[in-house]
């Protein structure tokens, strides 16, 4: 399960980056459109997963770490920003 969710990260950033050298204020909207859903299912598959494993401790820090910064950038893009007014 866990690495479902790392490839869905990965297509996020992806299609962000390739997005981002068309527009970057399209690639806000759709990162702001997208990175709820994507963080909020890291984060907890994350937690849970940590609780469970008690060896392989990697795999789930990584997807955790990785949710709370898309839920950081996404906090950034929708009350960091200023538009120029």
């Amino acid at each position: 399960m866990l690495v479902n969710v790392g490839y869905i990260f990965f297509i996020q950033i992806v299609l962000f980056v390739r997005m981002m050298f068309i527009n970057f204020f399209g690639a806000m909207v759709q990162f702001i459109k997208f990175t709820p859903y994507t963080s909020i299912v890291g984060i907890i598959l994350g937690l849970t997963s940590l609780n469970k494993e008690r060896e392989k401790r990697i795999v789930p820090l990584i997807t955790l770490i990785i949710g709370i910064i898309f839920l950081l950038v996404l906090l950034l893009f929708l009350f960091g920003f200023s538009f120029g007014g």
